[in-house]
C-alpha cells in the first residue's frame, strides 16, 4: 500500500461516524456510508483497506453485509471488524460464521480503536507485500521456462554435430587421442542427456508431455538403461548387476521415458557408489505391480532429506553424507516420470549401507 491507508467505516449514527473520523482521520483516509448499500457501492469504486462495520443498518444486518463484502472481495485480505453492542457469544459467533475478521464493541474506546485499526492495517499490508512477492516468483518463474526453452532449443543441433564430429575423429584415432576423443563423448552425451531432461521435465510439468505407452517388460528397460551407462561403471571401477525374479514383469509404459529414469536412477548410484563395489538392480513382478530398485553402497541418504531428495534441483550437501554434485533435476525426472505412469518413487536406507532408490509402477495405466 503506498500513501495513507482507506477504512471504509458503515453506520446509520451520525455520531459514530463523526467519532471514527476524528479518531483515525489523522492517519488514514476515511470514507463514510450509512447504509450497507452505499458502503459497498463504495467498495466497488475505491481500493478500501480496512471496512469498520456496524450490525444493526437500516436496509441489511451487518452479518449478511460482511458475507457481501467477504464475497466480492476474494483476491486478498480485506479485514472487516464488526462494530456492534451485541456482547452476547451467539451473535460473536455469528459474526465470525459471516467472515469477520474481530469485533469493537460500542461504545468503543478510542485508543482500541486507533491500535486495532493499526493491526490489521498492518496485517493487510504484510498480505499485499507477500502477494507482490509471489508475483514477482510467478514472473521469474516464467522468466526462467522461457530461458529454459531457449536453452533446449539452441543447444540440441550443435551437440548433435559435436556428437557427429567426435565418430568421425574416433575411426582413425588411436592410443591417448583415442581415449581422449572417447572422454569428450562422455562428457557430451552427459551434457545431451541433461538438455534432455530439461525438455522432458518441461513438457511433463506442462501436461504436454503425451506418453508412448506399448507392453514392456522392467527387465528390458533395465538391461538398455545398464547398457548405456556400463562403460561409465567400468570407467570409475564398478560393476552393474541386474537381479530379476522369475514373475512376469510386462506392462504398459512409455519404454523411453522409463528408461531416461532408470538411467538416471543408476547413474545417481554411480555417482556415490565406492570404487571396486557393485551397483545392484532388482526386478520384481507383482499381481498388479512391477517394481525396481536401485541398491548403491554410498554414503546413504540422511533421514532428514528423505523426503525431499526428488524434489526439483535440490541436492544434499551435508558433513559425512552425500557430496553435493549434479544439476538436482536426475531425480526429480525420475519422480515425474513415475507418477506420469500412476506409480511412485521413494527412498530407503540399505541394509548393507548405502541406499535403495526404488519405483513401483501399476501393470495396466490408470
Amino acid at each position: 500500500m503506498s500513501g495513507a491507508s482507506r477504512v471504509l467505516v458503515v453506520d446509520d449514527e451520525p455520531v459514530n461516524l463523526a467519532l471514527v473520523r476524528a479518531v483515525l482521520g489523522a492517519e488514514q483516509t476515511v470514507f463514510e456510508a450509512r447504509d450497507a448499500a452505499t458502503g459497498l457501492a463504495i467498495l466497488e469504486r475505491e481500493d478500501i483497506d480496512l471496512v469498520l462495520l456496524d450490525v444493526r443498518l437500516p436496509d441489511m444486518d451487518g452479518f449478511t453485509a460482511c458475507r457481501e463484502i467477504k464475497q466480492r472481495r476474494q483476491e486478498g485480505f480485506l479485514p472487516v471488524l464488526l462494530l456492534t453492542a451485541l456482547a452476547d457469544q451467539e451473535s460473536r459467533n455469528a459474526g465470525l460464521e459471516a467472515g469477520a475478521d474481530d469485533f469493537i464493541s460500542k461504545p468503543f474506546d478510542r485508543k482500541e480503536l486507533v491500535l486495532r485499526a493499526r493491526v490489521f492495517l498492518r496485517l493487510r499490508a504484510q498480505d499485499e507485500h507477500i502477494r507482490q512477492q509471489l508475483d514477482e516468483m510467478h514472473r521469474l518463474d516464467q522468466l526462467k521456462d522461457d530461458l529454459t526453452s531457449l536453452l533446449i532449443h539452441d543447444m540440441r543441433n550443435p551437440l548433435a554435430g559435436i556428437d557427429g564430429m567426435l565418430w568421425v575423429l574416433r575411426q582413425d584415432a588411436t592410443g591417448d587421442a583415442a581415449a581422449a576423443i572417447d572422454d569428450a563423448a562422455l562428457a557430451s552425451r552427459h551434457l545431451r542427456d541433461a538438455v534432455e531432461d530439461l525438455l522432458k521435465i518441461r513438457l511433463i510439468e506442462q501436461g504436454e508431455l503425451e506418453l508412448a505407452r506399448e507392453p514392456v517388460t522392467l527387465r528390458q528397460i533395465a538391461q538398455q538403461a545398464v547398457a548405456t551407462l556400463d562403460g561409465e561403471a567400468q570407467a570409475r571401477g564398478l560393476a552393474i548387476e541386474i537381479e530379476c525374479d522369475r514373475g512376469d514383469q510386462t506392462f504398459t509404459a512409455d519404454a523411453g521415458l522409463l528408461r531416461r529414469a532408470v538411467e538416471n536412477l543408476i547413474a545417481n548410484a554411480l555417482r556415490y557408489t565406492r570404487p571396486r563395489t557393485t551397483v545392484t538392480l532388482t526386478v520384481h513382478g507383482r499381481d498388479d505391480t512391477v517394481e525396481l530398485a536401485v541398491a548403491d553402497r554410498g554414503p546413504g541418504v540422511p533421514d532428514a532429506f528423505k523426503a525431499e531428495v526428488f524434489a526439483k534441483y535440490r541436492t544434499i550437501d551435508q558433513s559425512g553424507a552425500r557430496q553435493r554434485r549434479g544439476s538436482g533435476l536426475g531425480l526429480y525426472l525420475v519422480k515425474l516420470a513415475t507418477e506420469a505412469h500412476g506409480g511412485v518413487a521413494s527412498v530407503e536406507d540399505r541394509d548393507a549401507g548405502g541406499a535403495v532408490f526404488r519405483i513401483k509402477l501399476p501393470r495396466v495405466a490408470s
